[in-house]
C-alpha cells in the first residue's frame, strides 16, 4: 500500500480561468500580426489605406470578426483580412468566404466599389501539412494584373513568421 494518494483536485473555475488566458494569448498574438500588417499593407506605395481593425459582426448569434480591413484605392475594393492563432483548418475558408459577403453586404456601395477580396492567415498548418503559417487569399474574380497589386500569400508567411521570430526573441530563456 502506498502512503502516497493520487488527488485529482481542480481548483473551482480552473478550466474557466486557463481558457480565458488562452483566449488572452491569442487576442495578443493576433493584435501583434494585425499591427505588422497595417505596417506592411496600409501605405502609400501599396495604394492601400486602413479602415478598421478587429471588426466584430453578429449574425443569427454567431460571430465573425475582421481582424483588418484595408481599402485598396485605385481598384476602388475592400480586402477584409482574418488571422487565425493555430492550426489551418478547411472549414476556416468557407467562415472566411461568408465573412466577405457580409462586409460586401454592410460595407460596399455596389454603384463604386469593386467586390470585396480577403486573406485568410493561419500561424500553423494543419497537421497532415508541413509546419508554419499559411495564408490563403480570396480573389476570386480579379485578373492576374489586379490580383498583382494585392498582398502575395508568400508574403504574408513570411510576415508571420517574422512575427514569431520576433515574439520567440522576447520569450526568455529557461
Amino acid at each position: 500500500m502506498s502512503m502516497f494518494r493520487s488527488i485529482d483536485f481542480q481548483p473551482e473555475g480552473f478550466e474557466d480561468l486557463i481558457g480565458e488566458l488562452v483566449d488572452s494569448i491569442r487576442r495578443t498574438f493576433t493584435g501583434i500580426v494585425v499591427d505588422h500588417l497595417e505596417d506592411l499593407l496600409a501605405v502609400p506605395n501599396r495604394r492601400m489605406c486602413m479602415v478598421d481593425r478587429h471588426i466584430r459582426i453578429t449574425e443569427d448569434d454567431r460571430d465573425y470578426t475582421v481582424d483588418l480591413l484595408l481599402f485598396h484605392v485605385t481598384q476602388m475594393r475592400y480586402i477584409a483580412i482574418q488571422v487565425q492563432v493555430g492550426r489551418f483548418d478547411p472549414a476556416l475558408v468557407a467562415r472566411a468566404r461568408y465573412t466577405l459577403d457580409l462586409v460586401d453586404d454592410l460595407v460596399r456601395v455596389p454603384e463604386a466599389h469593386g467586390a470585396t477580396v480577403g486573406v485568410l492567415l493561419c500561424t500553423d498548418a494543419a497537421a497532415d501539412q508541413e509546419a508554419g503559417p499559411i495564408a490563403i487569399t480570396l480573389y476570386d474574380g480579379l485578373s492576374p494584373t489586379e490580383q498583382t497589386e494585392l498582398p502575395l500569400s508568400i508574403e504574408l508567411t513570411a510576415m508571420i513568421d517574422r512575427c514569431l521570430d520576433s515574439t520567440d526573441a522576447m520569450d526568455p530563456a529557461p
